[in-house]
């Protein structure tokens, strides 16, 4: 037999003793119709081979539905992070990261995430290096979902009050920021609509260089513009200038950006970093703490992130903030 008897308690597949003392067992009126049935299933297609193999995604962040379990049960701040490639964006995450859990974010402590392998998979190039500070500290956002977003989570408590404020940080490609600039695509950014501040990173080594402060001015201002065309009620933005060990922008380059900021009619603050450092006069992680104090907003009740009507426009979590931090 090359399968087990249908009949209830036969043992003929393992013994060959028929349940019914035919012999021999091919006798038996079971058998001839599972052989028929053999058969045919012999003749039937398998599985058929996939065209390529199987991806999964190497990303920890939370999905849209582990999001709103989180926010259905407490209020949480969501950033909006956009910017061009190399803008430091994801340099600032890791930055945050590694101050809160060496207990090093002045003003603040470490009290929970939800995300940590995904903070840990994006800090693993920062955390040890030998001969001299590597020019790529952190690797480049690639998500295997091209159309949504993945968020980081971190619980914070402030010294001051010790009451812990969950934020909710979008690790994403620079290319998604550029698309939305140059090809009108911001579908992929719809979470800005709920946020409750957008970080509008800028590198500033190109804000402090001769040779590159206009490109780099006028790439924020186009940044700007599409922030307030295709997201009308913006909340508050917070410019972060990055790399601040390497250069300062100016007084009057920061002024021609905030001056187009009135002109848009959106509330800007400025806020410099320097999330890793070549110069020992400016330390590792400064400004970020200042940038985490900016960026928090009133606690209120929670609210759902994706609301299912249509009619719904705007943020669904009402923002009052606490001011940024101007220089």
């Amino acid at each position: 037999m090359l399968a087990e008897c249908p009949q209830e308690n036969c043992t003929v597949g393992t013994t060959g003793q028929c349940l019914l003392n035919h012999e021999p067992a091919a006798t038996c009126p079971h058998y001839t119709a599972l052989s028929e049935a053999l058969e045919t299933r012999g003749e039937e297609e398998l599985l058929p081979e996939p065209e390529q193999n199987p991806s999964f995604s190497s990303s920890n962040t939370l999905t849209e539905d582990r999001l709103s379990y989180l926010m259905g049960g407490r209020y949480c701040t969501m950033v909006g992070i956009v910017g061009p490639p190399d803008s430091g964006k994801t340099a600032a995450l890791v930055s945050l990261y590694l101050l809160l859990s060496h207990g090093r974010l002045q003003g603040f402590e470490y009290a929970d995430s939800r995300s940590l392998m995904a903070f840990d998979e994006i800090s693993r190039g920062a955390r040890r290096w030998t001969g001299g500070m590597p020019q790529q500290m952190t690797p480049h956002t690639e998500l295997s979902d091209d159309r949504a977003a993945g968020f980081l989570h971190l619980r914070i408590r402030a010294a001051q009050d010790n009451v812990p404020v969950d934020f909710l940080l979008p690790d994403l490609p620079g290319e998604w920021s550029t698309a939305m600039v140059e090809e009108s695509r911001h579908d992929r950014l719809a979470f800005l609509e709920r946020a409750d501040v957008i970080w509008l990173m800028v590198d500033g080594a190109r804000l402090a260089s001769p040779t590159q402060r206009q490109g780099a001015i006028h790439r924020t201002k186009l940044y700007l513009q599409r922030l307030k065309e295709f997201f009308p009620d913006l909340p508050r933005v917070i410019l972060v200038v990055t790399r601040a060990d390497l250069g300062t922008a100016s007084e009057k380059t920061l002024q021609t950006i905030l001056t187009e900021g009135v002109a848009l009619g959106i509330e800007i603050t400025v806020q410099a970093i320097s999330s890793f450092s070549a110069n020992a006069e400016v330390p590792a992680g400064t400004g970020i703490a200042e940038l985490i104090e900016a960026s928090m907003g009133k606690q209120a009740n929670a609210a759902v992130f994706w609301p299912s009507s249509s009619d719904n426009i705007g943020r669904a979590i009402e923002n009052v903030g606490r001011g940024g931090v101007e220089i």
